[in-house]
């Protein structure tokens, strides 16, 4: 270890390494040291949270980290599933079920979160990156690009110089709580996971040849989703063999105190969820560890400093895991710190740059906010949630995936062109998601509905969005790729307002302002969930 670096990152899980990896490749000669106070090797079976990862973050770790070789040894992800309840939840084969039957043409993974941060500390010494493990922070002293860090490296204090700091130390989040960033989130969900070395299969929950024979590829590889109001819990496979289990619900609807153990998550699976609470008493032998966090939501006031300090990942703010988030949101925050630090070490006055970045990823968790703040209740409902959950992944294919994928979060005169779309988009979609609480309290018609699979691959707007991320464009052609994605957001606003209030007229007093559509890109859908 040195006195002086030009960046110290405090924390090295997988916000802090995949930065570090970030840094080194765009600027080689960055001194770097990551202090992490855990020893390394992790265990492979590490309890982290955050197995599943989703299409941004994993164009991140392949393409912009060049991570192919590690991410081909972890385990490709068929999408998300989704299982609505349908009577006591003993059958699988007979719930509502929204997924895939077979892989998208842009990639994602199930990460095995031990593994995969193993991989990425070697990498960062293969960089040249000084990687510490036991190296506690015991004091902070920021100044003008210019910071003292006490750290403690096995038993051993020493005084480092950097001229930035990054805090990645995930919920222990040392520069939020030392310059008092802490902000609260409305959102108050629980969440309680655990983790069995076995293989849990949901292929063998039904051997109905009719279920069997939906998907092409094995649903195990998907992030599984079973679902009921208020509540969904997760099915997550592991390139160890191990699954990762997890209860997340609505505390006004799912006390926490009801899942805040693993005894009492039992007793909680085997009254929602008795299907998949009888296949893990199956394995309790090879039960691993459990953890549990209660509103597990967190913001922060702010997040870059053009003085020389950073926030990411945990350490700064986590909004939902449903749609798997978490890796996106590193993803963006790692492009804004590491273009700051290489654009002020070429010598850039970075300060108008900071204020802009920082607004900007502030606009991105907003925006991402209404998809997940009230609407759980609404995961009892499977029409109307089959329904925004295809909406959902519209937008986000639409806008923030397209945008990464052209690495423009960091163009910032293409972003102010952008700026007028995605406040489009954005308006919809707040007026969209207060319209799907409506419907879901006044439309129940698809509790008595059993046995109906929506097969996501075949709904051929949606998959050409996905195709899009992939392909080459200039910004002429990406500016109308966005027009064009408005255009087809507000069709499919009318399509699904048109449609709903014609199963429940007393709807259109909540319709949002959008016009009539009589497009027909949801057809399918609609036929199977009347």
């Amino acid at each position: 270890m040195h006195q002086q670096y030009d960046v110290l990152i405090m924390g090295g899980g997988l916000s802090g390494l995949t930065l570090a990896i970030q840094l080194k490749k765009k600027a080689a000669k960055l001194r770097v040291l990551i202090a992490e106070k855990t020893a390394h090797p992790v265990p492979e079976a590490a309890h982290k949270v955050g197995e599943s990862s989703v299409e941004i973050a994993s164009h991140y770790f392949e393409n912009i980290l060049g991570l192919k070789a590690q991410l081909d040894k972890e385990l490709p992800k068929l999408g998300l599933r989704f299982f609505y309840t349908q009577g006591d939840n003993l059958d699988i084969s007979k719930r509502s079920e929204l997924g895939p039957n077979d892989f998208p043409a842009a990639k994602s993974y199930q990460l095995d979160r031990g593994r995969f941060e193993n991989a990425l500390a070697e990498q960062c010494l293969q960089l040249g990156i000084d990687f510490q493990d036991n190296c506690k922070v015991t004091d902070i002293v920021l100044g003008k690009n210019q910071h003292q860090v006490t750290l403690v490296h096995n038993g051993q204090e020493s005084l480092v110089q950097t001229s930035w700091l990054v805090d990645s130390t995930g919920r222990m989040s040392l520069l939020k709580r030392k310059l008092k960033l802490a902000k609260s989130a409305y959102h108050n969900i629980n969440a309680s996971w655990f983790r069995i070395d076995h293989e849990i299969n949901i292929d063998h929950w039904s051997q109905k040849p009719e279920w069997q024979g939906r998907v092409k590829s094995s649903r195990r590889l998907s992030t599984n989703h079973l679902m009921g109001k208020g509540y969904w819990v997760w099915l997550i496979p592991l390139s160890s063999g191990a699954t990762s289990i997890g209860i997340v619900a609505d505390a006004k609807i799912h006390p926490y105190a009801e899942i805040n153990t693993f005894a009492r998550a039992k007793v909680w699976l085997q009254k929602h969820e008795p299907q998949c609470a009888q296949i893990i008493d199956q394995h309790l032998d090879k039960f691993q560890d459990f953890l549990t966090l209660k509103h597990y939501s967190h913001n922060c006031k702010k997040m870059y400093s053009a003085d020389g300090w950073a926030i990411t990942g945990d350490a700064g703010v986590f909004l939902d895991p449903f749609y798997s988030p978490g890796s996106d949101f590193i993803a963006l925050n790692n492009g804004f710190i590491s273009d700051l630090i290489i654009k002020q070490d070429s010598g850039e006055d970075i300060a108008t740059r900071t204020e802009q970045y920082e607004k900007l990823f502030r606009t991105l968790f907003l925006a991402f906010c209404p998809v997940y703040e009230d609407q759980y209740p609404i995961m009892g409902n499977a029409k109307v949630m089959s329904i925004k959950i295809i909406w959902d992944y519209t937008l986000y294919w639409s806008g923030a995936a397209l945008l990464f994928f052209r690495d423009k979060f960091c163009d910032l005169a293409f972003m102010e062109i952008a700026a007028t779309s995605l406040q489009q988009i954005y308006q919809i979609n707040l007026q969209m998601q207060g319209f799907f609480r409506c419907w879901a309290e006044i439309d129940l018609s698809s509790a008595e509905k059993s046995d109906i699979f929506i097969n996501y691959s075949n709904i051929e707007f949606l998959q050409q969005l996905n195709k899009d991320l992939l392909k080459d464009q200039n910004d002429t052609e990406l500016q109308q790729q966005l027009a064009q994605n408005v255009g087809l957001i507000r069709e499919l606003a009318g399509e699904i307002v048109t449609e709903a209030c014609v199963g429940a007229p007393e709807l259109k007093a909540y319709a949002p302002g959008v016009p009539v559509s009589y497009s027909r890109y949801l057809s399918d859908v609609f036929d199977r969930l009347r």
